[in-house]
């Protein structure tokens, strides 16, 4: 995957973050660049979109957004902390999808030992609502609050691994090339819900792929065009696949109606794709992220 990671706030200047028992602009630095760290070494290509210094706020948030988009990411995420005497783990994304990655991300850090917030809608976040990626705004803990002296005793190395763990399981990761007697080649990890589609796409004949649950140029030639009428398990697949990611579709049916065609038109727009209801191979391509 690629994947986008901002440290939240500046260091210097305009919008420096919040600050308590421990300071924002400091933690977000060292939980995003060993996010950045893992998720590299897990197969991803990584992009720092963090801005150091900005004479305003909004230039900095501008900025950030900024090297955002210059990439096809498939996820942009945005590291904070809390402040204002709460205590607990959020998740902000773009009205609020409840993405499997980001309940996940709630999930892992409240382990740890802090209170589960939520996903929440982020939508009037500058972040989320101007970068094209799909985007998660994490706020690991509060700055403020007894949060501070359970992140500083739990470390940011923890943090950033709950983040990237609750990443993985949704990230297909390619093998290593020619690996050294020491290095084993990585294992790719197959999806169930790849496996499925790819059953069902040669099912129907429309291809004669490998059934292993990992998505390649196969599985994306093998997938038919669907549109608005539709009916079937394939239809039904494109429905789970965008419930999962936050879209509702009024139901997972195999009947290609009026809600999974608007749940389109919004994947579509949220991936800078053309906006059209319709899913031909750019779509699929994003859906199988590949």
């Amino acid at each position: 995957m690629k994947i986008g990671v901002n440290d939240g706030h500046t260091l210097s200047g305009a919008g420096t973050g919040a600050a308590g028992i421990i300071k924002e602009g400091e933690h977000t630095r060292l939980v995003g660049e060993e996010v950045r760290r893992l998720l590299k070494e897990r197969g991803n290509t990584v992009y720092n979109c963090t801005v150091d210094y900005a004479s305003t706020t909004n230039e900095s948030l501008a900025l950030v957004v900024q090297q955002a988009n210059r990439e096809d990411l498939d996820w942009f995420i945005s590291i904070h902390f809390n402040a204002g005497g709460g205590q607990g783990v959020e998740v902000y994304t773009y009205e609020g999808r409840q993405y499997q990655d980001a309940i996940d991300v709630c999930n892992n850090i409240s382990a740890l030992g802090f209170n589960n917030r939520g996903v929440k809608a982020g939508t009037g976040l500058y972040v989320i609502r101007r970068t094209k990626a799909k985007s998660m705004l994490i706020e690991v803990c509060f700055v403020d609050t007894e949060d501070a002296k359970k992140y500083l005793e739990v470390g940011y190395k923890a943090i950033a691994k709950a983040i990237v763990d609750a990443l993985d399981k949704h990230i297909v990761i390619a093998p290593a090339t020619n690996p050294t007697p020491n290095q084993s080649a990585t294992v790719k990890k197959g999806d169930d819900w790849v496996k499925r589609l790819q059953e069902e796409c040669n099912k129907q004949g429309f291809s004669k792929q490998t059934v292993d649950g990992i998505p390649g140029p196969a599985t994306l030639a093998g997938c038919p065009v669907l549109k608005k009428g539709a009916k079937g398990n394939i239809t039904k697949l494109l429905q789970e696949k965008l419930v999962k990611l936050g879209y509702s579709t009024n139901g997972v049916d195999g009947i290609f109606g009026n809600g999974t065609h608007t749940a389109v038109r919004e994947f579509q727009k949220t991936r800078g794709l053309s906006i059209d209801g319709i899913v031909g191979q750019n779509t699929w391509r994003k859906l199988l992220n590949l």
